[in-house]
């Protein structure tokens, strides 16, 4: 199909402009630096971020499988209007109470959770059905280099712009262009970001509510608790199937490990941007270099992801994503830009891979709840890995004086945990993988 096509589907027009708006964020390029600007610790952050991820395990499946019951769509939009909630209460929290900005920024995760779990599979379900329906769903694996073609074309944008907005220098020559008084520090300038960020979920809500469901094909219950009743059984059921069905489990226990290590890592990059001693306005080229790579490589990891053969895939993509770990716990200036450039094209190549391969093995009745399933591994994962990361830093950091925690000496030493992290699981997966696949054929 050509893309004139594939954007005359209405469902995939508005999935498209939904994803790339829900995760067009301003504050993104300086996640790390806006949370400790705020007033909080490193460790904080790192547990807020298992706060946001456990909220996703407790309502990742049964949002999927309301989603199925209740209809799609709702929670779709649901999703939209809770994330303009939760950055809004960023957007205006005073300062001035370092306990007030903790249980803000506590809600914020909550309800940042929530959003991403009503929205996690429900969108793609609509989507991907729109295809099915229309018998052309092979065309997905396009819709995803699509949809990471133009994520990338406005995340260069958003990260440009976003990280300038975090620069004092760049700013201070705004103000004065406008004549207001000029910034001393970035407290001074933290929330520009997030209110543009607050403009863009605006389109969001947009695309969710022009999003299309056929309410026929919705099962039909006589009351809500019969609705609700149905999806609780659904969960069971579908949980029942993916642990039965080894393709299924193994793919979703991949792609948890690749995506919920490089989630922590990625979460923290302007922290490591800093450590390695990148100035903040360089953050935003990182960031659309990083978009400039998707456009030109989507095409290459679509092909990857859907003519390598699974097991040869992983096998590379495990052993070259154990190196890229090694070499950013060295820690290298300027150079140790390479190896995020390298885990991000990882990852973009296997979230291509998993859905190609997750989608295919999936029947439509389920679909949302099995890709809710997907969520709650990787979260179930995020979760672990947080709360290991803060309390390894936390250690790691008692051995340094407070100069060298300036120089952000510790940040860098805890850096090689997530080496040995990945290598341990992805083993570990690997070993359950063989054994299993001696008594049959998985892949």
């Amino acid at each position: 199909m050509t893309l004139k096509e594939i954007l005359q589907i209405r469902n995939v027009r508005y999935f498209l402009m939904f994803r790339c708006s829900y995760f067009a964020r301003f504050y993104y390029p300086i996640f790390t630096l806006l949370f400790l600007d705020y007033g909080l610790t490193l460790s904080q952050f790192a547990m807020l971020n298992v706060v946001w991820a456990a909220t996703i395990v407790l309502a990742e499946v049964p949002s999927g499988a309301f989603a199925d019951t209740l209809g799609r769509k709702k929670l779709v939009v649901l999703s939209s209007v809770i994330m303009f909630i939760e950055i809004a209460m960023i957007a205006v929290v005073p300062t001035d109470s370092a306990n007030l900005v903790f249980v803000v920024f506590l809600i914020n995760r909550i309800l940042s959770g929530l959003a991403m779990a009503l929205a996690s599979g429900a969108d793609e379900a609509l989507a991907y059905d729109t295809l099915k329906d229309q018998g052309k769903e092979e065309a997905w694996p396009q819709v995803l280099q699509i949809q990471l073609r133009i994520a990338s074309s406005v995340g260069i944008f958003v990260t440009l712009i976003g990280a300038a907005m975090y620069d004092v220098n760049f700013m201070t020559h705004i103000f004065q262009l406008i004549g207001l008084s000029v910034p001393e520090s970035t407290q001074d300038i933290m929330r520009i970001p997030v209110f543009a960020t607050l403009l863009v979920a605006i389109v969001a809500i947009y695309a969710a509510i022009n999003m299309q469901e056929d309410r026929d094909t919705l099962p039909k219950h006589d009351s809500k608790l019969a609705t609700s009743i149905a999806s609780l059984r659904l969960t069971l059921n579908t949980g029942k199937w993916v642990l039965s069905t080894p393709y299924v489990l193994f793919i979703l226990l991949y792609y948890s490990l690749f995506e919920h290590t490089s989630r922590m890592f990625l979460t923290m990059n302007s922290q490591y941007y800093r450590a390695i001693d990148i100035p903040i306005i360089y953050f935003g080229l990182i960031g659309a270099g990083v978009s400039v790579l998707k456009i030109l490589l989507a095409g290459q990891s679509r092909r990857l992801a859907e003519s390598t053969e699974p097991k040869t895939f992983l096998a590379i993509a495990g052993l070259v994503t154990i190196a890229t770990y090694y070499w950013i716990s060295l820690g290298w200036s300027i150079y140790g830009v390479v190896p995020v450039l390298l885990l991000i094209f990882i990852i973009m190549t296997m979230n291509i891979f998993i859905s190609y391969h997750l989608n295919r093995k999936t029947e439509s009745h389920n679909r949302a709840t099995v890709l809710s399933f997907k969520g709650l591994m990787f979260n179930l994962g995020y979760g672990s890995i947080g709360v290991l990361y803060a309390y390894y830093y936390k250690l790691v950091s008692q051995n340094y004086t407070e100069q060298q925690i300036e120089q952000h000496l510790d940040f860098l030493a805890s850096l090689s945990s997530f080496c040995y992290y990945f290598a341990f699981l992805f083993i570990s997966v690997s070993a359950a993988f063989y054994l299993k696949n001696k008594q049959k054929t998985i892949f």
